[in-house]
């Protein structure tokens, strides 16, 4: 329902009992700041295709220091050290690669790694705070009718910039999904709430033509 997740008291949490902090953080990395220095987390993983405007099949993954010399769940031989050396191949190595890649699995997505690296320079260029700015105040100029409407959503305090979650008493929000679709305005429904995760490319135009399909 794009609520906040403060996970800087959540890491604190777990580090207090000592217990690992694993983050899947596909739902916002890209769309929304995020610092591993703050938080702290033992492992952050992230697919590419959602916010981080990747293809399919790419994905990265942040290992903390202290579990860059653990032992992985899977073994690939590519995982183990000296595996990009194909002519030494045959000399079998017990150790895995240093840092983060001995937890790789599978072989590597090769042609679609210029896609996620471009993505990934466009997001830089842009930056993490502006799009983040951007889409909250797209979903603001969502919000505001929506709960006219007689729509529930949360404050703008307690949810993330670029994800919005709005429910009806009557829970029955799946017709809405259906109309909309009738007039070519794709959002998707999550349990009893419907979801807005609009981009970049979304304007005023598209934000006027949603609320007047919703007010019909």
């Amino acid at each position: 329902n794009g609520a906040a997740i403060d996970l800087v008291a959540v890491g604190a949490a777990c580090r207090a009992v000592g217990a690992a902090l694993v983050v899947d953080a596909t739902q916002s990395l890209g769309a929304a700041p995020l610092s591993v220095g703050e938080v702290q987390p033992d492992f952050l993983v992230a697919a590419c295709y959602k916010w981080l405007l990747g293809p399919y099949g790419t994905g990265l993954m942040f290992v903390a220091p202290a579990w860059r010399t653990a032992r992985p769940l899977e073994e690939s031989w590519l995982s183990r050290e000296g595996a990009e050396d194909f002519a030494g191949l045959v000399n079998y190595a017990d150790a895995s690669q240093g840092g983060a890649r001995r937890f790789d699995v599978g072989e590597k997505g090769i042609p679609t790694l210029p896609g996620a690296i471009a993505a990934l320079r466009q997001i830089q260029a842009w930056g993490v705070p502006r799009i983040a700015a951007t889409l909250a105040a797209i979903n603001a100029r969502i919000a505001e009718p929506l709960q006219a409407l007689g729509f529930t959503v949360l404050p703008q305090a307690l949810r993330t910039p670029h994800i919005l979650g709005a429910s009806l008493l009557s829970g029955a929000v799946g017709p809405v999904v259906t109309a909309l679709r009738a007039q070519d305005i794709f959002i998707s429904q999550r349990g009893q709430s419907l979801r807005f995760a609009p981009h970049l490319h979304v304007d005023d135009a598209d934000v006027q033509r949603l609320v007047q399909a919703l007010r019909t």
